[in-house]
């Protein structure tokens, strides 16, 4: 069985939302403010179960989560639900996409090319998106949608949100 610390789960939250970067174990230490040493012992652990991979470039060691493992892909989908956000809205509401992510000021709604919707909540910026436009965002680095995955919680539909993580790391 396996169980993770709560440092072990803030790594792999960081290498999920930010998996567009190339992450070492110094870039994840300084973000983080953990030591190089426990960020280290934490990637091997992780390595050793297939969770993440390492990937050698030049002298540099670069940290990702690993896809091809069914477990790494549920955790992905664990840590983006993660949230000490508060919402301040009605759910209910938003129910018809696919998925939902919140910071705070911004609502992402992911939608499929059909559904057409026209939701307003009062302070927040609503942003409805397509699958493929969010796949377009992020493969394009637009900070806007990077800001919503680094910082927000996905409400729902987190399988989804790894789908499309997924699809843009093919390209990195």
């Amino acid at each position: 069985m396996l169980s993770l610390s709560d440092n072990e789960f803030s790594v792999l939250n960081f290498l999920v939302r930010n998996f567009t970067e190339r992450l070492t174990i110094r870039n994840i230490a300084q973000k983080l403010n953990f030591s190089p040493a426990g960020v280290f012992n934490i990637l091997k652990k992780l390595e050793k179960q297939g969770i993440v991979v390492g990937e050698k470039l030049g002298t540099g060691l670069f940290y990702s989560i690993n896809f091809e493992n069914k477990i790494a892909e549920h955790l992905a989908a664990i840590v983006l639900l993660y949230s000490e956000e508060k919402i301040v809205f009605d759910i209910e509401k938003i129910k018809q996409a696919k998925a939902a992510i919140f910071d705070k000021k911004a609502l992402l709604l992911v939608t499929d090319s059909i559904t057409v919707l026209d939701i307003s909540i009062p302070n927040i910026d609503v942003i409805v998106k397509t699958e493929d436009e969010v796949i377009a965002s992020l493969r394009k680095k637009e900070p806007e949608t990077l800001q919503l995955l680094r910082k927000g919680s996905v409400l729902f539909g987190e399988d989804k949100v790894v789908e499309i993580i997924k699809n843009c790391i093919s390209r990195f």
